[in-house]
């Protein structure tokens, strides 16, 4: 890998003991290796086996699971034995106590109160507004066309998403002060990646550093925005049928709602969190549509005859739309969104006979399941095929939504948010790579293309 990184024979693991991928850095363990490219430590970390300890710093020892039978176990056969990492504490900064933060009874009430919101029946409503900032965004690609502009597809996803998120949680269109909002998302995005392997501690967050400033400047612009549109929509006295009425209109059991502190968590997650996924998932769906040009066709003739002319699809559509979906599960396949996730271990465990601490880091990695060859035949060919027909894979060799109690409570709304941007952008314009340097991936937050992705948009005829 030329990172410095070794894997020596002598750490090859005893019975009942995990072997260790050791880096030749002293004290800092693959650190390093770890904050340049994780995905290439965890390939290597792989080759010693399905539970492999990657050698850390600090009093939480890390644990690669690369077996589904192990992944279960965690996410599902044991999750109670498994809580949110450390580095979720740091995202609180953030998020507050929202869905992805939150651990518990508070979590389990969230839960509960958000789970009707995010029902596939409710998301259909939103599909309007999804196509409707999809055509939006056509007519900037076709205006590009003919500009012969470089488009970097990255950014324009992430727009996209921003714009949909805007769209179905506000309950409006984006307009010319989100520029500042979507310019603060990536500074809070950038900030969040800087803290994943930092072994900094937390009081350094609050030196006036220029990162931290810069940090404190983009949480404030975002935190305005968001609490400006509740306080009016409090002040309205109307809930409404977007997301944020959803919101304000949940009650538990007890008959309780959600007080505005966490109304405004739960919005800061699901503009954060649930923006950056969809858009990574479309970015790399048009980078393999590209490189695929005869899958593009099949989607494009699908979406012809689903539609019947129509330029913009209806909720109903959607669910006609199968080689679509398939698309966007193999690309989801290849390129994870979230390409790694941690759970903390509460209590010692046992997992493939090798004994895991009370303290202890374990990392599932979508990437690295979804590409092993004993699960996928020829794993790294694009290949749809793989999920025709409805077609489901064997339990947790695909979890691109994670797995278990804390599934992505989102992944209704994304898949439907990315078959109504397929099904408007497709058939009106044909992307093509702008350059032939090859497409890196990137793991940040989520896995993206690094320097962004430049393609060149072809205005497609349409029918009368």
């Amino acid at each position: 890998m030329g990172d410095g990184t070794a894997i020596s024979g002598e750490e090859r693991a005893g019975p009942g003991t995990a072997p260790v991928l050791r880096g030749r850095v002293p004290l800092l363990g693959m650190l390093p290796a770890l904050a340049r490219d994780p995905l290439a430590v965890f390939e290597q970390a792989r080759a010693l086996g399905d539970v492999v300890q990657i050698a850390m710093p600090g009093r939480h020892p890390l644990f690669l699971l690369a077996h589904p039978a192990h992944i279960r176990a965690v996410l599902q056969e044991n999750h109670a034995n498994y809580r949110r990492t450390p580095f979720h504490d740091r995202l609180k900064a953030v998020l507050g106590e929202g869905l992805v933060t939150s651990e518990g009874a508070l979590w389990q009430r969230q839960r509960r109160l958000l789970q009707p919101a995010f029902r596939a029946e409710r998301i259909r409503r939103f599909v309007p507004a999804m196509a409707a900032a999809a055509a939006e965004l056509a007519g900037r690609w076709e205006a590009a066309a003919a500009a012969g502009r470089i488009l970097d597809i990255s950014q324009e996803m992430s727009d996209l998403a921003l714009d949909v998120a805007v769209r179905c949680m506000f309950g409006r269109e984006q307009r010319g002060g989100d520029a500042a909002i979507s310019a603060a998302l990536l500074v809070v995005q950038e900030w969040m990646s800087g803290r994943f392997w930092s072994l900094a501690p937390d009081w350094t967050e609050r030196l006036p550093t220029p990162a931290n400033r810069r940090f404190r400047h983009a949480l404030a612009t975002l935190d305005a925005a968001v609490e400006g549109i509740i306080a009016a929509r409090l002040a309205a006295g109307e809930t409404g049928e977007d997301l944020l009425g959803m919101l304000l209109a949940a009650q538990g059991e007890d008959g309780t709602g959600v007080d505005a502190h966490q109304v405004r968590d739960e919005a800061m997650t699901m503009l954060l969190a649930g923006h950056e996924t969809s858009a990574a998932a479309l970015t790399w769906t048009w980078h393999l549509l590209a490189q695929h040009p005869e899958a593009a066709e099949a989607v494009r003739a699908e979406l012809a005859g689903a539609l019947d002319g129509r330029a913009m699809p209806e909720a109903g559509d959607l669910g006609r739309l199968e080689l679509t979906r398939a698309v966007l599960q193999e690309a989801m396949r290849l390129y994870p969104p979230v390409g790694w996730f941690g759970r903390l271990a509460a209590g010692p465990d046992r997992i493939g006979g090798c004994a895991i601490p009370r303290g202890a880091i374990l990392a599932l990695s979508p990437w690295l399941v979804q590409r092993d060859p004993r699960h996928w035949s020829d794993p790294a060919r694009f290949d749809p095929g793989r999920f025709a027909g409805g077609s489901r894979p064997a339990p947790y060799t695909y979890f691109p939504f994670g797995g278990g109690p804390r599934t992505c409570i989102g992944n209704h709304f994304a898949m439907t948010e990315m078959l109504a941007a397929l099904a408007v952008l497709v058939p009106r314009v044909r992307l093509r790579h702008a350059t032939e340097a090859p497409v890196r991936p990137e793991l940040m937050i989520t896995l993206r293309p690094a320097g962004g992705l430049p393609m060149r948009a072809e205005r497609l005829p349409q029918a009368p």
